[in-house]
């Protein structure tokens, strides 16, 4: 449960702090002086978007923080797998702070969280019931969400699984059946594309070999020449017959000093290498010669290959690749008649399977959509709605076109309608049309009530859940949030002085102005306290006694 809140810097908010106790907490107050603020506080905690507008003027920035006691083992998991240490006694922390550059940062625990683990842990923590929620009756978008539980959510994953399969299934099949349509078309071009790339005996290498051959036979006479003038300066100089001598001097010294014995050596080193030169210009000499017709056979063969780039917009390795997928095209064309029916049968096998998950998920959703409507109307007599009939329609859907994927949604196949009566006589109509305010009320009290058995929560809180009821109805509910706060703390915000005094812990929100800025007051009221609030809410004479002493018997009558 909830059982301290402490939020600074927040629109109105100054510095509160409160603890809450187990049970039903009632909050009270003129409308614009706090109430719904602490509603959005502890929804900021449970995961709801943060603004920059929250901060309080002056400030940069706000802080909440709510500390939650007795959390399931659920929860005790997830902390162990986000990597938060648990607190002592089971209590868990949130700190959310708020900066005024719009930068929001949630910890648990002291440990800094995202967005989604906050969301998975808060979701096993609290529910809070807003006016908003009551307008989502109006909205058969959020229709699945009443009647989704554990067993059904885990159908509705192994069908988004299967979903998955089936999407892919179909795409590979429309992309092959598209490109054999395409292939059709150009089947001819391709195989002529694919001969003539295929003649040309390409290779990766062959269009730089030739030009670099090419280079060498365009200048050929200035190889020779130069090449000539290298051999002609070794002769004359007799270089290799200086070295020969040379290293004899030297071999000569180093029997008088060894100190030269060292480059007798590297004498001889470069002996032997100017030798091997000499050979190799010799040799290159002798090799060299000009081949015309191999000079025109270069030119002709990369004048070919200029001509197949420019008409390819390819390079020549482009050209390599771009033939071996022609040539996969063609194989795959004469093949396609085999590979589309084994693409159709996958389909059709993904198909199948998607059908029946979804089928399985619409027939479990509908076991609880039944069990909804009868917990519904059973608590709807409590709220004085007697005579009430409800029906969550399915709307149908036929699996009779494996093609036709616009049927499957990522929340599945179903489309729900809710129906309702509240008369005798009248025919059941969609629950947007035929509705009031307090009969909604009355209906999302009763929702909640059955699906917080599913829930399994700690804390339920209600922003106005009586709004637009009175007299008996106001009763009726009063001892339904009562009847809930048994088993599960209740936080509930009310206007009604009947639901105010079942509360076994009472708050009193107001604002008054200190050192000229308004700012939000609470005060958990005495018994004395009470009397005289649940009187204010009865009569502006809150000095009547008469009124006073009904105050006190309205409180009684609950205790």
């Amino acid at each position: 449960m909830l059982s301290m809140l402490t939020v600074q810097n927040f629109a109105i908010i100054d510095n509160i702090s409160i603890d809450f106790k187990p049970g039903l907490t009632i909050l009270t107050g003129e409308t614009g002086a706090g109430k719904s603020l602490i509603i959005d506080a502890i929804g900021l905690l449970l995961g709801d978007r943060a603004s920059s507008t929250m901060v309080r003027s002056g400030y940069q920035k706000a802080i909440i923080e709510g500390v939650f006691s007795g959390y399931s083992d659920k929860i005790s998991e997830l902390l162990q797998s986000f990597g938060i240490d648990e607190l002592p006694d089971r209590e868990l922390s949130i700190r959310k702070e708020i900066a005024l550059t719009g930068k929001t940062t949630t910890r648990i625990n002291g440990i800094l969280v995202t967005v989604n683990e906050l969301n998975a842990i808060a979701e096993g923590l609290a529910d809070i019931h807003t006016q908003d929620d009551t307008k989502k009756l109006f909205q058969s978008v959020h229709y699945l969400d009443f009647i989704e539980t554990e067993e059904s959510r885990q159908i509705l994953r192994a069908y988004q699984k299967q979903l998955a399969v089936y999407q892919e299934t179909l795409r590979k099949y429309q992309s092959l059946k598209k490109r054999a349509t395409e292939d059709a078309n150009q089947l001819e071009f391709m195989r002529y594309q694919a001969n003539e790339l295929a003649k040309a005996n390409l290779s990766e290498t062959e269009e730089t070999d030739l030009e670099q051959e090419l280079y060498i036979l365009n200048n050929y006479e200035n190889i020779f020449k130069n090449l000539a003038s290298i051999k002609t300066l070794l002769e004359d100089h007799n270089i290799t017959g200086s070295l020969f001598e040379i290293s004899a001097v030297l071999k000569k010294l180093s029997k008088i000093d060894n100190r030269f014995q060292e480059h007798v050596g590297r004498i001889d080193d470069t002996y032997y290498e100017i030798e091997d030169f000499e050979s190799f210009i010799t040799s290159e000499i002798s090799h060299l010669s000009f081949d015309g017709e191999r000079l025109n056979q270069i030119n002709e063969r990369l004048s070919f290959l200029k001509d197949l780039k420019r008409r390819y917009r390819k390079t020549v390795p482009e050209l390599i690749v771009f033939q071996t997928e022609l040539t996969k095209r063609i194989n795959e064309f004469d093949q396609m008649d085999d590979l589309l029916v084994d693409a159709e049968n996958d389909v059709k096998a993904a198909y199948g399977k998607l059908a029946e998950v979804a089928t399985s998920l619409t027939q479990k959703r509908k076991e609880n959509a039944n069990q909804l409507e009868q917990a519904i109307k059973e608590t709807l007599k409590d709220l004085y709605l007697v005579h009430v009939q409800m029906k969550i329609g399915f709307k149908d859907v036929v699996f009779d076109d494996m093609f036709n994927s616009a049927v499957f949604h990522s929340y599945g196949t179903d489309n729900l309608e809710i129906l309702i009566s509240f008369n005798v006589g009248e025919p059941m109509r969609d629950i947007t049309k035929v509705a009031s305010g307090g009969e909604m009320s009355r209906i999302m009290l009763a929702l909640k009530t059955h699906l917080l058995k599913n829930m399994n929560l700690a804390t339920m809180i209600f922003d106005e859940i009586d709004q637009g009821v009175s007299g008996s109805v106001a009763s009726a509910i009063a001892k339904k949030l009562k009847t809930i706060s048994e088993d599960t703390q209740v936080l509930a915000i009310t206007h009604l002085p009947i639901v105010a005094s079942c509360a076994d812990h009472h708050i009193l929100i107001s604002k008054k102005t200190v050192d000229g800025r308004t700012v939000t007051v609470l005060e958990e009221l005495t018994m004395d306290r009470r009397i005289q609030e649940i009187a204010q809410m009865l009569s502006p004479d809150v000095q009547d006694d008469s009124v006073l002493a009904l105050a006190k018997d309205m409180i009684n009558f609950w205790h």
